[in-house]
């Protein structure tokens, strides 16, 4: 997990007390404002433009036809409207939403989360997430998609530009006592990478030829 805000987050702790928990809301074109939280959610009006978003113990969310530079939170999830431009989405406990036409320059991460996007979307970085599912309806991703204990479903229409990783859990047991996760891929999924698989993972793949891309990891032990 790639957040950039450790020390921010070392100075929440001692403005904790001063700060309330209501809800922000920045509208008007924000004039290119960097918006900063400890406690309470933030919400950017629709056809907003504002610098970074970040809040420690909130929401965030983004409304339609509005952009920002980097939207972090740690508890809290992430809600992308229609048409909209981010330089990256960053949590760590919180889902993570996008509508139709997201416009994403960096990663899209979170940590115990899931991670939806819809149509006509591009993601310039990694979609990733440890203990959540992702589901991508006709989104191209430029570099990686990558899981621990989640499900991956593709719709038709997506691109990765990438591989598809399920990395192996630092659980030593979990092999026996963890939820194995499931890949899905529907017909009309490019993968031009691979899909590495570090550990089980059920698989429902349309086209028989991404079969090929399949590497397993791991030994059936």
């Amino acid at each position: 997990m790639r957040l950039n805000n450790v020390r921010y987050i070392l100075a929440a702790t001692i403005l904790a007390s001063m700060m309330s928990g209501c809800i922000v809301h920045v509208g008007g074109g924000g004039g290119g404002l960097k918006v900063e939280r400890v406690f309470g959610d933030i919400d950017v009006d629709e056809s907003s433009h504002v610098k970074d978003v970040s809040t420690v113990n909130g929401s965030i969310d983004i409304d339609d036809n509005s952009s920002a530079k980097d939207v972090e939170t740690v508890n809290g999830s992430i809600d992308l409207g229609d048409y909209v431009n981010v330089r990256s989405a960053e949590t760590v406990n919180g889902d993570i939403e996008a509508g139709n036409n997201l416009t994403s320059e960096r990663s899209i991460v979170t940590v115990n989360g899931d991670i939806s996007v819809e149509r006509e979307s591009r993601i310039g970085g990694d979609v990733e997430t440890v203990n959540g599912d992702i589901e991508l309806n006709d989104v191209d991703v430029s570099n990686n998609i990558v899981t621990n204990n989640g499900d991956v479903t593709l719709r038709e229409g997506t691109v990765v530009e990438g591989d598809i990783i399920f990395q192996r859990s630092n659980y030593r047991g979990w092999s026996k006592r963890r939820h194995e996760p499931k890949l899905t891929i529907e017909k009309g999924v490019v993968v031009k990478g691979e899909i590495i698989l570090e550990k089980p993972v059920k698989l429902d793949i349309e086209d028989a030829d991404l079969n090929d891309k399949v590497q397993r990891h791991y030994s059936d032990e």
